[in-house]
Parts: structure tokens; C-alpha cells; sequence
């Protein structure tokens, strides 16, 4: 349990350190674009996969 609020948090920080960048960085938009979109795709695949296996398919 732990460990998931753990991942949790690493992900809320990727994605707000994306936000920030792309708000107040002139440059290198690319790299905070990929900051903020990793935590969004691992966690919609991971609510998509939980989703899969309490439906039972």
C-alpha cells in the first residue's frame, strides 16, 4: 500500500513539474510535454487494466 501512495506521488510531481515547465519555459517544451504525458498514459493503462480484471474479462 505504501508503495502505491509512493508512485502516487512520484507521478503527481512528473506531472507538475510538466505543467510548470510548459507554462513558464521558453525552451525545450518537448522535454516537459514527455514529463507530464508519462504519469497520464501509465495511469489511464493501469486504471484500464484494474478496470479489465474487476469486470472479469
Amino acid at each position: 500500500m505504501e508503495a502505491l501512495i509512493l508512485i502516487g506521488v512520484i507521478f503527481t510531481a512528473m506531472f507538475l513539474i510538466g505543467l510548470i515547465g510548459l507554462i513558464f519555459r521558453k525552451e525545450d517544451k518537448k522535454f516537459y510535454l514527455t514529463l507530464m504525458l508519462i504519469p497520464i498514459v501509465i495511469t489511464v493503462i493501469g486504471f484500464g487494466t484494474c478496470a479489465l480484471i474487476i469486470s472479469g474479462l
